[in-house]
């Protein structure tokens, strides 16, 4: 993988194909192999960027708060460093959130974006990870302690595999590659705990929950498993009846990770959405 600094930590990310840039941001505890099948899609036409944002994957894992500013920061600083603008910001849930963020305070920066799942302290709390944040915010100690038992003594198999399943909605394919890489990302030492140090912070995951959209704000296609379990859907269609996106997508039998579990249809709900993008450019251009 590819480094760039930020803060004087390494974020790695891989770097594949020419063209129009595609930014994709993973969702939190994970890293960019969740799309691994948008990457491989996307490179024939796209120069296509994954980050292993700080504090998870291969990148740097340090001792600090993980925000949502923070996060907005590094992406502002990669895309500035590789003098991407104006690119395609894709996120999941954290990922969703930072590119949002990012591009409420730079809109001229980011061509489109394409929404998972995005994460809020709202949405967060509409689900089961709400009393982990609330119980973590409350007491760092607890946060520590709970992430050095993982250092310590792991995670089993079987319980990577019972949370990649409930990522999951009821259409799930089998996926026994991705499901080795998972029990070995979430064994890696740092990843939890980098987990439930973002979950601790969610107060500051607000942009989805109170925005005004600036001028010339970019086009927006929001995108959310019906059968979410992290984040529900219902927290998805109040965001949509705010933001009111260009496109808004619920996939059938899906869960928090579409990518994975339907990327064929997710691949060409993207590629429409980008043509669509293309077209009222082009249009706008012969004005």
């Amino acid at each position: 993988m590819k480094e760039f600094k930020f803060r004087d930590y390494s974020v790695k990310y891989i770097d594949e194909g020419s063209g129009e840039p595609m930014v994709f941001l993973h969702n939190g505890g994970n890293d960019h192999q969740i799309w691994g099948r948008q990457i491989e899609h996307f490179k024939k036409t796209n120069r296509v960027l994954a980050l292993d944002y700080l504090g998870f994957g291969e990148s740097d894992k340090p001792r600090i708060e993980l925000t949502l500013p923070l996060y907005s920061e590094m992406v502002g600083e990669f895309i500035d460093q590789l003098k991407l603008a104006p690119v395609t910001l894709v996120g999941n849930c954290m990922g969703s959130a930072m590119s949002f963020d990012y591009t409420l305070r730079h809109p001229g920066n980011v061509k489109r974006l394409i929404l998972f799942n995005i994460a809020s302290e709202k949405h967060l709390l509409a689900g089961p990870l709400g009393k982990v944040y609330q119980t973590f915010s409350r007491s760092h100690l607890l946060r520590r302690i709970a992430a050095l038992k993982v250092d310590i003594f792991g995670i089993s198999r079987k319980e990577t595999d019972k949370l990649l399943r409930s990522q999951y909605g009821k259409d799930w394919l089998d996926d026994p590659e991705f499901a080795d890489h998972i029990y070995h990302l979430y064994n890696k030492k740092g990843q939890q705990g980098s987990l439930y140090v973002a979950l601790s912070n969610f107060n500051t995951f607000n942009s989805a929950d109170n925005f005004v959209l600036p001028p010339n704000f970019p086009p927006v296609c929001v995108i959310w498993g019906r059968d979410n379990f992290i984040l529900p859907l219902s927290a998805g269609e109040e965001f949509c009846r705010r933001l009111n996106p260009n496109r808004a997508e619920i996939i059938d039998g899906c869960g928090h990770l579409p990518m994975r579990e339907k990327y064929q249809e997710v691949n060409r709900l993207m590629d429409s959405f980008i043509e669509e993008t293309h077209k009222s450019e082009s249009a706008a251009a012969t004005v």
